[in-house]
């Protein structure tokens, strides 16, 4: 399998946690919540999308064996376009599960915070921070339920993928603040014969106007997510957060 078709895929597949991040559209009980609408509104006033990109962690903070990489802002910018635009005119069962109409175009790259550090081939942690757009109830909605298990057929830079998620909500470690969401993912995309499955654990918290999210990722299919690399660096990304907002 080619590194661009691996890259295309591996990018489909995280498509569920990341536009939980971005977009901020969930779901009540068989009911879609626009990021839109004032019930999902939880964006504190003295939230401030630039100050963002501050509030992550630097690579001090990630554990022995990781190292961070360095990600230019042009090419953030492109994959967010690329994900937004797929996910956008994807067609996901059970169809509540995201709303769609509530993606945004486009968002600006300037205004999320993202980090992200491999441990060789084997693993990668990534943390992201943005003005929250949705509660971490809404985002809960969003993975259980008749949510627990999607499936998604989307275009993606001209290639047809058919993708499965199946998420669990989770205990997670305790942190600086209650309001905290952690589940595990286990997803498969497809490109004609060829796949690429994932497992995961994803981590969201709410911190003064704005959510933390730290994303845990075997690169291996039969590998195993290191949930202890999880544990420190979401327990770390939202003292961090709570104490510089």
């Amino acid at each position: 399998m080619s590194v661009r078709l691996k890259r295309m895929l591996g990018a489909c597949v995280t498509t569920a946690g990341l536009i939980g991040l971005v977009a901020g559209c969930g779901t009540t009980t068989g009911s879609p919540v626009a990021a839109g609408d004032d019930s999902s509104q939880t964006t504190s006033s003295t939230a401030n999308s630039a100050k963002a990109r501050e509030l992550v962690l630097d690579a001090s903070a990630f554990p022995a064996g990781y190292t961070v990489q360095e990600v230019p802002r042009d090419q953030t910018q492109k994959m967010m376009d690329m994900i937004l635009e797929s996910t956008r005119s994807a067609d996901v069962t059970p169809s509540h599960c995201l709303q769609l109409s509530a993606i945004p175009a486009s968002v600006d790259a300037d205004e999320l915070g993202l980090v992200v550090a491999t441990k060789g081939a084997e693993a990668t942690i990534a943390e992201g921070v943005s003005v929250s757009m949705a509660s971490i109830d809404e985002y809960r909605a969003q993975v259980s339920g008749e949510c627990a298990h999607l499936t998604m057929d989307m275009d993606v830079q001209g290639q047809s993928v058919k993708g499965t998620v199946d998420q669990k909500v989770v205990d997670g470690p305790k942190t600086s603040v209650d309001d905290t969401l952690v589940v595990e993912m286990t997803t498969v995309s497809e490109v004609g014969t060829r796949s690429v499955t994932q497992h995961m654990v994803l981590g969201y918290a709410a911190v003064n106007g704005y959510t933390v999210s730290v994303q845990a990722t075997a690169m291996s299919p039969s590998g195993a997510v290191d949930r202890a690399g999880f544990d420190e660096v979401f327990t770390k990304a939202v003292h961090k957060a709570v104490g510089q907002t």
